[in-house]
């Protein structure tokens, strides 16, 4: 009898370790079931959010979401790698380069191509650092960091409550823009790599800025932020449309901070393009 009651014990500790390995191997959160019905009630299709969710490719990033939770304002000291010779010079070869293009910019927008040129240096490094987390993964993790669920499995303190809710609201949004921009245009969602934060291409635009601001630079068709030509225009775009006016000094700084709400890289994007 005692054989039968080890046997069945045995059995039982293996029944709940499986449990316990399957909780822990479960790669998305509980609270993705409901993300995915918010989005068909903003109007996006079923069957289409239903595939990009069922993707294998499809990776909750827990590290991400500690990141946006805890992030701090900027400082003059993150910026500090950009102010030397050699990125100057970086930058002053890519205005030669394309000096014809950011004439012709010039000229479309009044947006001045040395701070052109300076935002694309701080955003990606002019399109060489463009990011590389998968965007769609970053928006869907984001989108779910106020849950009980993840709070709980991350171990984040209750009174970053607000701050989570106000991102969470923010990367949904942010997730609604860009899976419609994706499903319009027949674009795989999961190609789409940018920043820790959810920013894309070589100008570093979040999906509602692409929508807004985003312009064809070369006369293509097409919007495409890993085209240089597209990435210079839809900055441009979006200086003006900030208030950027050429030949009113006061309106430049306005208008980068509206790209960045941060001091510190305005005074760095200002910096960079007076050294241009």
């Amino acid at each position: 009898m005692w054989r039968v009651w080890v046997l069945w014990l045995a059995a039982a500790v293996l029944f709940m370790e499986g449990l316990v390995l399957c909780s822990f191997a479960a790669p998305h959160p509980v609270a993705y079931v409901s993300l995915k019905q918010q989005l068909m009630r903003q109007g996006l299709d079923r069957g289409y959010i239903v595939k990009v969710f069922s993707d294998a490719r499809n990776e909750f990033l827990p590290d991400i979401v500690r990141k946006i939770a805890f992030l701090r304002k900027e400082r003059p000291a993150d910026y500090a790698h950009f102010l030397r010779p050699e990125v100057v010079a970086k930058g002053r070869q890519y205005l030669k380069k394309h000096h014809l293009q950011l004439a012709s910019i010039y000229d479309r927008y009044g947006v001045s191509p040395e701070v052109i040129v300076a935002i694309l240096t701080v955003e990606s490094g002019l399109g060489d650092h463009p990011g590389k987390y998968p965007v769609f993964n970053v928006f869907a993790s984001l989108s779910v960091m106020d849950t009980p669920e993840v709070i709980k499995d991350l171990g984040l303190p209750a009174h970053l409550y607000p701050r989570l809710k106000k991102k969470a609201a923010w990367a949904q949004r942010e997730l609604s823009i860009f899976l419609e921009y994706c499903r319009e245009n027949r674009l795989d969602p999961f190609a789409f790599r940018g920043s820790w934060a959810g920013a894309i291409g070589y100008p570093q635009f979040l999906p509602s800025s692409l929508a807004s601001y985003g312009q064809d630079g070369d006369g293509d068709g097409k919007v495409d932020l890993f085209n240089h030509a597209d990435a210079m225009a839809s900055i441009a775009n979006y200086l003006k449309k900030s208030g950027f006016q050429a030949d009113k000094a006061r309106t430049w700084r306005r208008a980068v901070l509206a790209y960045n709400h941060s001091e510190a890289y305005a005074d760095t994007v200002l910096t960079l393009a007076r050294w241009y």
